[in-house]
């Protein structure tokens, strides 16, 4: 996903939705990972993400989503958003049968912001 994600500080919605290349049926489970290049600390280390699989509120339009979709969605908690940053890069983390990891996107990263909020 080449789309800068925003949220603002103290949010925590919107959830940041990731589709993945293929589907997330067999998977295990996906965790979120999201670090500041200006100061390189990972403010999210590798918390759970969602896969979804149900029916959601996405733009205004209630769409409906199986793991087959693959879909993710990460729930922000306050801790993540509570302060302001430009940019930062995230990474989703799967696990796969077999203890067999895959991190997406696996070539750079997912870019968003956190932006200050009055």
């Amino acid at each position: 996903m080449s789309e800068l994600f925003t949220i603002r500080v103290g949010d925590r919605k919107p959830y940041l939705a990731y589709k993945f290349p293929f589907p997330l049926t067999d998977a295990l489970g996906v965790t979120f990972s999201a670090r500041d290049p200006a100061t390189d600390a990972v403010f999210v280390d590798d918390q759970p993400a969602v896969i979804a699989n149900g029916t959601y509120l996405v733009n205004d339009q209630m769409v409906t989503y199986t793991p087959a979709d693959g879909v993710a969605f990460y729930p922000w908690t306050a801790l993540d958003t509570s302060m302001k940053r430009d940019v930062f890069l995230f990474l989703f983390h799967v696990n796969w049968p077999g203890n067999l990891p895959e991190t997406v996107p696996s070539d750079g990263y997912g870019k968003g912001r956190i932006g200050d909020n009055f």
